[in-house]
């Protein structure tokens, strides 16, 4: 059975008001960028959190409208 193998980025420093950057291969792969949505999840032991794309994108419009 293969097992996919992990490669971790980092460490990130989060700021003031708790944002990270996510590193840019990462955004690469997964075709994200500005106004990509991501969805949040904290594992069943709470030591990862892991986050993945909805598919969704918000224009800058969108923002600035909910803002």
């Amino acid at each position: 059975m293969a097992t996919e193998q992990e490669i971790w980025y980092g460490p990130r420093t989060l700021t003031k008001v708790r944002q990270v950057c996510i590193p840019i291969e990462l955004l690469r792969a997964l075709k994200l960028d500005v106004g990509s949505e991501v969805q949040f999840a904290l594992s069943g032991d709470g030591r990862e959190i892991r986050v993945r794309p909805t598919g969704r994108t918000r224009s800058e419009e969108d923002e600035s409208r909910s803002g």
